[in-house]
């Protein structure tokens, strides 16, 4: 039985809501709060999948190249804490991904030298960030829906895999809100481009959108075999039989991301983003990994994360991945960059 007729109405109700939203913030009932220092608001439309954590990690590794000082401020989705916390100051080892995110832990890992704080308000957040460490510049992860800070620069992403019937509103789709929204950004990255050709659908629609958009890439740079182990090249996976295992947003494009490696995929088991894996599912991975004869589990480092403390007996390997992104997406970032610091 087809559960679209009860998805629908939820489906408008879901718009109307979205709508009182954003009228109520374009007539000041709800305010607008403002930081005293740049910031770049990274998000999507769509509900996961589109690679904003790599994009995060990229931007702050690229102002930090250009000399800037660069902060993180995060939800911390899915977290077993409240309040603000701090999930590193650049050099400290950051907590348990349960207490943080498992996104924040992992940027933690990824950057040296750049604080990250996890605050459902991201105001509260912000400030703490400017009192403590005085940054040049945050990062607003999964920032586009949240209207009460103020940005000076809107990146959305878009996954180059969507298909025309994902471009539905939630619960229906994967449209967090409606397509036209994205015309609110500075600018738009279509992200994944070498694992999937985006569809004429998808490039027409971001030309209507009247936006700069560009490209960019994702890659497997090495394997590790630990969250703290030293790394080995990618060359490693040629040739392995391995189960593919993830809990994210976009599974396609990390079996399309391993068969680039020259590995094959002998079996995938996929869990919901943000998983937290119990001993039951390890049972179930150990087995299914002996079944089907893989040389090994090769799973994300988010997912690497969260399993560390049932591997051990079963070889587990994750991919560590780099997003590149075109010189020209990287040069208007720049100019919009200067243009503030002119202004102010």
């Amino acid at each position: 039985v087809s559960i679209r007729p009860f998805l629908s109405p939820l489906t408008i109700v879901y718009l109307g809501l979205i709508l009182w939203r954003d009228f109520f913030y374009r007539i000041d009932v709800f305010p607008k709060r403002k930081l005293s220092c740049v910031v770049i608001s990274i998000g999507n439309i769509s509900s996961g999948g589109t690679g904003k954590t790599p994009m995060v990690i990229s931007l702050a590794k690229f102002f930090k190249k250009a000399g800037k000082s660069v902060a993180v401020l995060s939800r911390g989705y899915g977290r077993q804490s409240s309040g603000s916390l701090l999930v590193t100051d650049g050099y400290s080892k950051p907590p348990d991904w349960r207490l943080c995110g498992d996104e924040p832990a992992l940027m933690a890992m990824a950057l040296k030298g750049v604080p990250i704080i996890v605050d459902k308000n991201r105001f509260r957040g912000g400030s703490f960030l400017i009192k403590h460490f005085n940054p040049d510049i945050i990062l607003l992860d999964d920032g586009f829906q949240h209207f009460s800070i103020s940005r000076n620069i809107d990146i959305v992403l878009i996954n180059s895999s969507d298909l025309q019937k994902d471009h539905r509103l939630l619960p229906l789709g994967h449209l967090r809100e409606p397509w036209s929204c994205a015309r609110r950004a500075d600018l738009i990255f279509l992200t994944k481009t070498n694992l999937k050709k985006p569809s004429d659908y998808i490039t027409r629609k971001i030309k209507q959108l009247n936006v700069p958009f560009f490209s960019s890439t994702i890659s497997a740079i090495s394997v590790l075999s630990s969250i703290n182990e030293e790394t080995r090249s990618i060359k490693n996976l040629s040739g392995r039989h391995v189960l593919a295992l993830s809990a994210i947003g976009d599974p396609g494009g990390f079996h399309s991301l391993i068969k680039k490696t020259g590995a094959t995929i002998a079996e995938s088991l996929i869990y919901q983003d943000h998983h937290t894996y119990t001993k039951n599912d390890w049972k179930i991975i150990k087995e299914t990994t002996e079944e089907v004869g893989a040389d090994l589990i090769l799973t994300t480092e988010k997912d690497l994360l969260k399993l560390e403390a049932f591997s051990g007996d079963v070889p587990i390997h994750a991919i560590r991945i780099n997003l590149n992104i075109e010189d020209q997406g990287f040069q208007i970032i720049r100019d919009f960059i200067d243009k503030i610091e002119i202004i102010n």
